[in-house]
């Protein structure tokens, strides 16, 4: 069941794709012809996974949608699209980073244990909770950050 719910909703996304790109521009069909490749290249770790890394992440589920919504929109691709799809890259790789360690922690930690000890003399007990903590706000904080970015970009082109 699982495998054909996603073979149905990927060929419906590239099939939608492939509609707008022959109503509009002939030139979406490289976004779509490459997101249909990089969604599944990445999701069955086709080639010995090579496309199954905090980069590929990044770069898949960060950058390259945001040139392909841009692309969509204008037609092409200057400066600013680059720079945003940077953003949404390297925001894209801190979250994996971040995610990575909490899901380490919750999944496959048994236990925990120790103490931090500072020059002060004090310390500070370890356990899962206090590895995930930091990383958890960060995460919360990162999505809001985007979410404001987000809200920003549409304000800017309401008010233009």
């Amino acid at each position: 069941m699982l495998v054909a719910l996603a073979v149905a909703s990927i060929g419906g996304a590239i099939g939608i794709g492939v509609a707008v790109s022959v109503m509009r521009d002939l030139w979406l069909l490289a976004f779509v012809a490459c997101g249909g490749f990089l969604v599944v290249a990445y999701n069955l770790e086709l080639f010995g996974g090579r496309f199954h890394g905090d980069w590929w992440f990044a770069a898949s589920w960060g950058g390259f949608p945001t040139l392909t919504g841009y692309f969509a929109c204008a037609e092409r691709i200057r400066a600013e699209a680059v720079a945003a799809a940077l953003f949404a890259t390297f925001s894209s790789l801190a979250q994996r980073h971040l995610s990575t360690q909490v899901r380490t922690v919750r999944r496959r930690a048994e236990s925990v244990t120790g103490t931090i000890r500072f020059a002060d003399g004090t310390g500070e007990r370890l356990d899962a909770s206090s590895l995930t903590r930091a990383p958890e706000r960060a995460l919360k904080a990162l999505a809001a950050a985007v979410v404001a970015l987000a809200v920003a970009f549409v304000l800017r082109h309401i008010w233009e």
